[in-house]
C-alpha cells in the first residue's frame, strides 16, 4: 500500500516524474530518432573522398535536408511540444538542444545561435550547457565565424567536461583544425579520442584518418597500425576496402620477395568480386607502389589501366591521369606527352579535389609550350618547303599522302585495341596538321630527307629533267615529237596514264590544298619567319619560368639567335642568356653582357648592365632639369623671353638622357617666336615634331604649326589680333548677366571681398560688354600676370561665396592691358568673348 502510494505521488499527472517520463519517451525520444536519421542520411549522401585524408564530417547537403523536410518539421513539432507542455521537466534544455542543431541543418544560423546560447546562459544542467556550446562550435564553422568558434574553445578547453562531452568537443575541434588546415593540432586532438569514441563507424573513420595523416608524414609504421585499427568492428566496406589498400602501401619489406607478395595482394583485390566497382582505384594504388620503387613504366602501365576500367570514377580517373602527365613531366621529361595527360586530367577533375590550381597552372604552362612548339615546328616545315623545286615538292606530297592514309589505318587499329580515352591533342603536328609524335626526323631536317622527293621521282621516271608541270611536259613531248620507238613504249604510255588518274578526284584536290598553305611570296614567308621567332622566344620563357628547365631555356633562345639573328628579340634574348649564366658561369655570361653593350648602347639594358645605378642617377638629373625649367618658366611667363631664351639653352647643352628633356625643348621652340621670327619658330616646332613624332607636347606643336599657315599665306587669323606680350599690366574681367544680377551690388560685393581678403587695395571697374546678351564686366587690376592668375585661382575657389546668379554667359579670366584695348575694339576684338578664350586657354594657366 505504501509503495503504491508513493508511485501515485511520483507518476501522478502533475509531478515532475510523470512530466520527465511523458517528456523523455512521449517527445524527446522521437524527436531525438527523427534527428538522428536525418544525420545518418547526410552521411550515407556523402561521397568521401578516399584519395584525400577524409573529412571528419560530411559537408551538410541542402539536398539532403531538403529531401527530410518532414523529418525535421516532426522533431521540431515534438521538441517544442516538450518545452510548451512539460515545462517542469529535466528534457527542456535537450529539446532545445535539438531545436538549436535543427535549425543549424537548414541554415538557420542566427536562430541557431540565439538557441544555443539561450540554453548556456539558463540551462542549470553543466552536461546540456557544454553539449550547446559543442554544437554552437559547428554552428559558427558554418556560418564562417572563425572568431566566436575560437572563443569558444577558449573556453571549454577550461571546463570539466563529462567523457562523452569530451569526446565530441575534441572531435569537433579536430574538424575546426582540420578546415582551418591545421593538421598537427588535429591530429592531436583525434589521438586523444581514438580508442574512446562508442560509435564503431566513426572510431574507424577516425583511425582511417590519422592513419592517412601518419602516412602522409612518413610515418608508415604509426600509418599501418591506425589502419589496422580502422578495420575493428566491420567497418563499412569501402573503407575496410581503402584502409586494406593503403596498408600495402605502407608495409614495411625487406627484399624482393616482399615486393612480390604485395603485388599478389593486389592481384587477389582485382580478382575479388565485391572490388569491381573499385578497379580503377586498385590499379591506381598498384601505380603508386610501383613509382615509390621506382618502376615507372610499370607504374605508367598501371595508371593507363585505371583509366580503361569500366565505369571508373571522375575523381579517380583524373588523379591516374595526372599522375602519368607527372611521371612524363617530371622523371621522362617529356612534355608533349605530359600535357595530353594534363588535359585529360582537367576535363574530368573535380574543382574541389586537392591541388586542383596547381594542376590547372601546370596543364595552361603545357598547353601553351605546345602551342609554340607546334608553330615552330609548322612554320619551319612550310618555309623549308618553299624552297623546294616544284618537283620535288609535288614529289614529297604524293609520299606524305601516302605515309598519312597507312598512319590513319594504323591509328585506327590501334584505337580499337585500346581505348584510354586520353586527349588527343596534337602535340606532333606535321607541317600540314597531321600527327608525326613518335616518328624520326622531319621530312626537312636534313638535306638526305630534304632530296627523298626528288630521288623518288627519278626512280618511278627515270632521269628526266626537273621543271614545272613536268607531266604536261612529257605529255606533250610525247604527242609533239614522237617517234616509233616511244610509241610502241607501252610502259611509258603506262606511267603517263598512271599520273594523270593519279591527279584526279579526291586526291588532287587534298594536293592541291595542301599546296595552298605553302607561302610563295615574300611577304608570306616573312610573316612565317615573324610567327616563329615569336615562339621561339616563349618557348624560351616557358621552360625557363614554366617547367623550370633552364638548360632547355638557355638552347632554345640560342637557337632563335642563330636562326633568325636580326629578330626583334634578340636584345630580351642576349639578356635571358646573361642571367641565366650569371650564377654558373661568369665568362659566358659576360660574353653576352659585352654582346648587348656593342649592339644595344642605347638600350635601358645596356646602360644598367654599364650602371646599376642609371636609373636613380637619371631621376636626380630629372629632379634638378626641372628645377631649372621652372626657373625659365617664370621668366617666360614674366615676359622675360631673352632671360628664359638663355636658361634653356645652358639646360640643353647640361643636360642629355632625361625623361623631362622634351618639356624643356618644347619651351625652347616657343621662344622662337618672341626672341627670334616666324620662320625660326615654326622650324623649331617642325623639328620638335620630328624628334618627339607622339605625345600631347607633339599635338600641342602641330597646332601651332597649324596656326601659323594663315599668317603665312592670307589674311591673319582673328587669334592673331592679341598680342604674346604678357609683360605688362593686367586685369581679371568677371562677364555676367547684368539682368540677373544688379551690376553695382555686384561690384560692391567684390570690393568687399577684396578687402576681407587681401592686404593689398584693389581696384574696380565696370564696363557693358554686349547690350544684346545682357552681359557687363567687371574688371579688377594687377600689377602683373603672375598676380593676375594668382588672384583669379582663388577668386574661382570662392565665387559661391558672391550674390551672383551664374547664366551660360558667365565668363572669368585673365587679359593684359593692351589686350583689354582690342577686345573693346569694335574694329577688332569686337567684345568677343569666345575668340579671346581661344586666345587665352593657349597662354594662360
Amino acid at each position: 500500500m505504501t509503495l503504491l502510494l508513493g508511485s501515485v505521488i511520483l507518476f501522478g499527472c502533475g509531478g515532475k516524474g510523470y512530466q520527465n517520463m511523458t517528456a523523455r519517451y512521449n517527445g524527446y525520444f522521437y524527436a531525438d530518432l527523427r534527428l538522428s536519421e536525418v544525420m545518418e542520411a547526410i552521411d550515407d549522401g556523402y561521397e568521401y573522398n578516399y584519395n584525400d585524408i577524409l573529412k571528419i564530417y560530411p559537408e551538410i547537403d541542402s539536398g539532403v535536408i531538403n529531401g527530410n523536410k518532414s523529418k525535421l518539421e516532426d522533431a521540431f513539432k515534438k521538441a517544442s511540444q516538450v518545452i510548451e507542455w512539460h515545462k517542469s521537466s529535466d528534457w527542456v534544455d535537450d529539446s532545445y538542444l535539438i531545436i538549436g542543431k535543427i535549425r543549424h541543418l537548414q541554415a538557420e544560423f542566427a536562430l541557431a545561435v540565439a538557441t544555443l546560447q539561450y540554453i548556456n546562459q539558463t540551462s542549470d544542467d553543466d552536461d546540456t550547457r557544454h553539449a550547446a556550446l559543442i554544437a554552437l562550435m559547428r554552428t559558427y564553422m558554418d556560418a564562417s565565424d572563425t572568431t566566436n568558434v575560437e572563443e569558444v574553445v577558449n573556453y571549454l578547453d577550461l571546463q570539466d567536461l563529462s567523457e562523452e562531452n569530451l569526446i565530441n568537443y575534441k572531435i569537433t575541434s579536430a574538424f575546426f583544425h582540420q578546415r582551418m588546415g591545421e593538421m598537427t593540432e588535429m591530429t592531436q586532438d583525434l589521438s586523444l579520442v581514438s580508442d574512446y569514441v562508442r560509435n564503431k563507424n566513426e572510431r574507424s573513420r577516425i583511425n582511417f584518418i590519422l592513419g592517412q595523416i601518419s602516412q602522409a608524414d612518413g610515418r608508415n609504421t604509426e600509418a599501418f597500425d591506425y589502419y589496422k585499427a580502422s578495420l575493428v568492428g566491420a567497418p563499412p566496406y569501402e573503407l575496410d576496402f581503402h584502409a586494406r589498400l593503403n596498408m600495402q602501401q605502407v608495409s614495411a619489406f625487406k627484399s624482393s620477395g616482399d615486393i612480390e607478395k604485395i603485388r599478389e595482394v593486389y592481384a587477389k583485390l582485382l580478382k575479388d568480386g565485391k572490388n569491381k566497382e573499385y578497379q580503377g582505384k586498385i590499379y591506381y594504388e598498384m601505380g603508386q607502389f610501383e613509382k615509390k620503387q621506382a618502376n615507372y613504366d610499370l607504374a605508367l602501365g598501371n595508371y593507363l589501366k585505371a583509366v580503361s576500367v569500366e565505369e571508373p570514377s571522375a575523381r579517380q580517373k583524373s588523379l591516374s591521369y595526372l599522375r602519368a602527365g607527372e611521371l612524363y613531366y617530371e622523371i621522362y621529361e617529356k612534355f608533349e606527352l605530359a600535357s595530353n595527360y594534363y588535359d585529360s586530367t582537367i576535363s574530368v577533375m573535380p574543382k574541389d579535389e586537392e591541388g586542383y590550381d596547381q594542376v590547372l597552372s601546370r596543364q595552361l604552362v603545357l598547353s601553351d609550350f605546345v602551342k609554340q612548339l607546334n608553330i615552330i615546328r609548322v612554320n619551319d616545315s612550310l618555309l623549308s618547303l618553299a624552297e623546294l623545286s616544284p618537283v620535288q615538292l609535288d614529289a614529297y606530297l604524293d609520299i606524305y599522302l601516302d605515309e598519312k592514309e597507312e598512319e590513319e589505318k594504323e591509328a585506327a587499329k590501334k584505337e580499337a585495341r585500346l581505348n584510354t580515352g586520353v586527349a588527343t591533342a596534337n602535340n606532333g603536328s606535321d607541317v600540314f596538321g597531321g600527327n608525326t609524335a613518335g616518328s624520326g626526323q622531319w621530312y626537312f631536317d636534313n638535306e638526305a630527307a630534304m632530296s627523298q622527293g626528288e630521288l623518288q621521282f627519278r626512280r618511278q621516271w627515270g632521269d628526266r629533267p626537273l621543271e614545272d608541270n613536268w607531266r604536261r611536259s612529257v605529255k606533250e613531248s610525247f604527242a609533239d615529237n614522237t617517234t616509233d620507238t616511244e610509241e610502241d613504249d607501252p610502259a611509258l604510255q603506262a606511267k603517263i596514264e598512271e599520273a594523270e588518274i593519279e591527279e584526279t578526284g579526291a586526291r588532287k584536290a587534298e594536293k592541291d590544298k595542301l599546296l595552298a598553305t605553302v607561302p610563295t611570296s615574300p611577304e608570306a614567308k616573312a610573316e612565317l619567319g615573324l610567327a616563329s621567332q615569336a615562339a621561339y622566344f616563349k618557348l624560351g620563357d616557358i621552360y625557363r619560368f614554366g617547367l623550370e628547365k633552364v638548360d632547355n631555356s638557355a638552347t632554345t633562345y640560342q637557337t632563335l639567335l642563330e636562326k633568325y639573328p636580326e629578330t626583334d628579340f634578340r636584345l630580351d634574348a642576349l639578356f635571358a642568356l646573361y642571367s641565366i649564366y650569371l650564377p654558373i658561369d661568369v665568362n659566358r655570361s659576360n660574353g653576352y653582357k659585352n654582346q648587348i653593350i656593342q649592339e644595344f648602347p642605347d638600350s635601358l639594358t645596356a646602360k644598367l648592365l654599364i650602371n646599376p645605378r642609371y636609373l636613380e642617377e637619371k631621376e636626380a638629373r630629372d629632379k634638378r632639369l626641372q628645377g631649372i625649367y621652372a626657373s625659365a618658366y617664370n621668366a617666360y611667363d614674366n615676359g622675360e623671353y631673352f632671360k628664359a631664351d638663355e636658361i634653356i639653352r645652358s639646360a640643353l647643352a647640361s643636360f642629355e638622357d632625361v625623361d623631362f628633356l622634351p618639356t624643356v625643348k618644347y619651351l625652347a621652340a616657343i621662344l622662337k617666336a618672341h626672341t627670334e621670327n616666324l620662320v625660326s619658330y615654326e622650324s623649331a616646332l617642325t623639328a620638335y615634331t620630328e624628334e618627339y613624332p607622339e605625345g600631347p607636347l607633339h599635338d600641342e606643336a602641330k597646332k601651332r604649326i597649324e596656326a601659323l599657315k594663315p599668317t603665312k599665306s592670307g589674311p591673319v587669323d582673328e587669334e592673331f589680333l592679341y598680342s604674346e606680350d604678357f609683360n605688362q599690366l593686367h586685369s581679371v574681367a568677371i562677364i555676367f548677366n547684368h539682368e540677373l544680377n544688379n551690376a553695382d551690388s555686384l561690384q560692391n560685393a567684390i570690393d568687399t571681398y577684396n578687402k576681407a581678403n587681401f592686404k593689398t587695395n584693389l581696384s574696380t571697374g565696370k564696363l557693358l560688354v554686349d547690350a544684346q546678351k545682357k552681359t557687363t564686366m567687371i574688371f579688377i587690376s594687377f600689377p602683373t600676370k603672375t598676380a593676375a592668375e594668382a588672384y583669379q585661382g582663388r577668386l574661382t575657389k570662392d565665387i559661391s561665396t558672391l550674390p551672383i546668379q551664374l547664366d551660360i554667359n558667365f565668363n572669368n579670366f585673365v587679359i593684359s592691358k593692351d589686350n583689354f584695348r582690342v577686345f573693346f575694339d569694335d574694329a577688332q576684338g569686337k567684345r568677343d568673348v569666345p575668340l579671346y578664350l581661344k586666345f587665352y586657354k593657349r597662354f594662360y594657366k
